[in-house]
């Protein structure tokens, strides 16, 4: 069981805004630093995929669909990976991950995240450059993060 802390800053420093809980294949994602009191997203991951649920718990339907291929990893806005993906997580060893807003890994990367050690910087750019602008805590595997993107920053109205 681990738990990934989610900074405002660049820099993990300060109280956390909001956390995830990894245990097994479950994930649950809290609205504040410390993984106490009711959760706001379920997910289920698998070796292929990861389902998410909108509410605490795995009941339902899911709510969104990441799917996971040698490539990258493709986000549907639907809970079954059925039509056409919105954005796209592309790789760059185990170290880094590209985010492409196009659902298929083309053009200009939209954001970028960088693995140093167990911390994992955001940039609000694709290349890396600048200043980061959140950063996560205690992440052994930067696939964890993509999740966490979800919350974060892809629409989910």
């Amino acid at each position: 069981m681990g738990y990934i802390k989610i900074y405002r800053n660049g820099n993990c420093n300060g109280f956390p805004f909001a956390s995830m809980e990894i245990s097994g294949s479950m994930c649950k994602i809290y609205e504040n630093g410390n993984c106490n009191g009711i959760h706001s997203w379920s997910m289920r991951k698998t070796e292929r995929a990861c389902e998410v649920y909108r509410q605490p718990g795995l009941n339902g339907m899911p709510y969104n669909y990441f799917k996971y291929s040698s490539r990258g990893v493709e986000f549907y806005p639907n809970g079954n990976g059925n039509g056409m993906p919105t954005f796209f997580f592309k790789f760059r060893g185990d170290r880094a991950v590209e985010v492409y807003p196009n659902g298929n890994g083309n053009g200009m990367p939209e954001w970028y995240f960088e693995k140093r050690g167990r911390t994992v910087l955001f940039y609000p750019n694709g290349n890396g450059n600048g200043m980061p602008v959140f950063s996560f805590d205690d992440v052994n595997d930067i696939r964890d993060v993509i999740e966490l993107v979800f919350y974060l920053f892809i629409p989910h109205v």
